[in-house]
């Protein structure tokens, strides 16, 4: 199951691109911050670090997830907007505390943990696509330094990574381009500035929890046990929520997102979980 090094087959492909490509990009792709460094991390961090859920580096395909301390100056960064576009862009959230209710605020904090979502699913496809183009080859060294001259890969071991890469490829494209949809529905609604594209739902808690996220879910089924999202099923339209939580001032916000017209799809936010007592 060490067929491959991800660790090198991840700096070789990381994807390096402004998510809102225009002709107004500066020159540099900066390491942006998918949760805002100053305002969230430093407030939750000790000693300059946060702990993070990873999945390790034993390089497995199966991938183990534990808790690991990261220093909070590379935590959550991607490279996946210009110096311009960060700055710009995300100066409503970066440079104001938020308030329940700013449509512009709460567009911007769904926009990231899209671009974060969309700069993660390109860079694991990439991966995925340079095995393949190794594994065509034949170059197996290139996959991983388990494999040289005199180790090749048995049939079996061949098999097995054809297997895993035609699998992973399936999800991977299919995931690809239903975010480029999304990436595409965004910008424009951003350079419109029509943040009513995106619906939210807050949870306000009474204390400052130190927990943060940015990030995309697409929930599969409601409190009742009713389908949101029929994962099962490739051709049908999901609809993602975007989570995003951080504390500030005293409370701690839950911000659940999602496209204005998949709002009959998240009422059951509203019905079964904000009509709970805290």
């Amino acid at each position: 199951n060490n067929f491959a090094d991800f660790d090198r087959l991840k700096k070789e492909c990381f994807l390096k691109e402004c998510f809102h490509q225009d002709e107004n990009c500066s020159d540099r792709i900066i390491k942006a911050h998918s949760i805002q460094n100053n305002k969230i991390l430093n407030k939750i961090s000790e000693n300059g670090e946060v702990l993070m859920i990873d999945d390790g580096n034993d390089n497995s395909i199966f991938f183990k997830t534990s808790m690991q301390r990261k220093g909070r100056k590379i935590a959550t960064t991607f490279t996946g907007f210009c110096g311009g576009h960060d700055k710009n862009l995300f100066a409503p959230i970066e440079d104001k505390d938020y308030q329940i209710g700013n449509k512009e605020q709460e567009f911007l904090f769904a926009y990231r943990a899209l671009a974060k979502e969309y700069h993660t699913k390109m860079t694991t496809g990439d991966m995925t696509r340079k095995m393949k183009q190794y594994t065509k080859a034949g170059e197996y060294h290139k996959l991983s330094n388990t494999f040289d001259e005199n180790n090749k890969p048995d049939i079996e071991q061949i098999k097995l990574i054809a297997e895993y890469i035609t699998g992973t490829l399936i999800g991977h494209e299919e995931s690809e381009a239903r975010l480029q949809i999304f990436r595409e529905r965004m910008n424009k609604a951003v350079d419109n500035s029509n943040f009513s594209e995106i619906v939210t739902d807050v949870i306000e808690l009474d204390e400052e929890y130190h927990i943060a996220v940015s990030s995309i879910a697409y929930i599969e089924r409601d409190l009742n046990d009713k389908v949101v999202n029929e994962l099962k099923d490739l051709n049908a339209q999901l609809a993602p929520l975007f989570v995003t939580i951080f504390p500030q001032g005293g409370k701690t916000y839950i911000l659940l997102s999602y496209f204005e017209r998949n709002k009959r799809k998240y009422k059951f936010i509203r019905e079964q979980i904000l009509s709970q007592s805290i």
